[in-house]
């Protein structure tokens, strides 16, 4: 499969997804709580500091929002015009002006050389085909100094005691919600998870390597407060399917 059509399928799901994006747990936020420890992190991992930032995979503006809301400058860049659209939706009702979006591909952004001081995103690596070529492209458009800010998880569970947790969340929300929690509608066909590198034999164990491979500094921070605050608004059924950790990896470019 060519990178044009993989990418045409990618974005194909995104724009049905947008919908009920942020009604999903893991994807929006749920409470005030998980909302604190998402600006604190942020605030951890970036400084007070008021920074250019780039959101690449932006999605619906979950990070680049928040960012606006610490008072740094964003763009969001995603390949999904209907991710966007909400996006821009929520930037002007909460009446943002220090943050734009725009169509975009994470893998050849298109942006100045040393343009931004911080590159950011949120489970973005698994849905990409060339994660190694994304991490330069993010490197290229740092300013010397800068920082790559990648936060994700592990979300393909490869441990039997997850599987079983997994299987018995899908039971539930099947009995709860009288929907088919086992179907695999809303996710990428068989075709396509084949060119995705990052849903098959790499996790986000790998990403530190990769970003040190790259010739950034590399430090790994654990999101332990967020994945906690985060659960603690989920009903049971949904800590059930969501047994993931996630980390953020941070890359300063030298």
């Amino acid at each position: 499969m060519n990178d044009k059509t993989i990418k045409k399928n990618i974005t194909r799901l995104w724009n049905q997804a947008y919908i009920n994006y942020d009604d999903c747990y893991a994807h929006g936020l749920k409470s005030k709580e998980e909302k604190k420890e998402w600006l604190r992190f942020l605030r951890k991992v970036i400084g007070k500091q008021p920074c250019s930032i780039l959101d690449v995979g932006a999605g619906t503006g979950f990070v680049s929002l928040l960012l606006a809301e610490l008072g740094h400058t964003c763009k969001g860049v995603d390949l999904s015009e209907n991710m966007l659209s909400k996006a821009k939706e929520k930037a002007e009702k909460a009446g943002f002006h220090n943050v734009t979006f725009a169509i975009g591909d994470a893998e050849d952004t298109k942006e100045p050389a040393d343009q931004y001081d911080v590159v950011i995103n949120r489970h973005l690596v698994w849905t990409l085909p060339h994660p190694e070529k994304a991490i330069k492209e993010w490197k290229r458009v740092l300013k010397p100094g800068g920082r790559l800010v990648i936060m994700e998880g592990n979300w393909h569970y490869n441990r039997l005691s997850d599987r079983i947790q997994v299987f018995f969340g899908k039971c539930l929300i099947t009995l709860v919600e009288h929907r088919n929690a086992f179907s695999n509608d809303g996710d990428y066909d068989k075709d396509t998870k084949e060119e995705l590198p990052m849903m098959k034999s790499r996790n986000a164990r790998r990403l530190a390597q990769m970003v040190q491979d790259a010739g950034l500094k590399v430090t790994v921070i654990p999101m332990t407060e967020v994945d906690r605050a985060e659960k603690q608004a989920m009903p049971l059924r949904y800590r059930l399917l969501n047994p993931h950790k996630r980390i953020t990896v941070i890359g300063v470019k030298e």
